[in-house]
């Protein structure tokens, strides 16, 4: 079990908050293996993989998230 989030980069090194990612896709029992997928252009929307299984040869076991924070 685990908790995605993400941050705001700081010019001055300091501590910064974080926003959890709440994503609402039902894996059931098996594992969710993440992956970021980059950015748009203007850096304001996240794109994350999200897929059921380690081996990329089993198709259609996941799906992408657009986080807009």
């Amino acid at each position: 079990r685990g908790v995605l989030a993400y941050t705001r980069v700081r010019t001055d090194c300091k501590l910064n908050d974080f926003n959890v990612i709440e994503t609402d896709y039902n894996f059931g029992s098996q594992s969710a293996f993440y992956v970021s997928l980059g950015t748009n252009l203007d850096q304001t929307r996240l794109y994350l993989g999200v897929y059921g299984s380690m081996k990329v040869t089993d198709f259609n076991q996941g799906t992408v998230f657009e986080i807009v924070p």
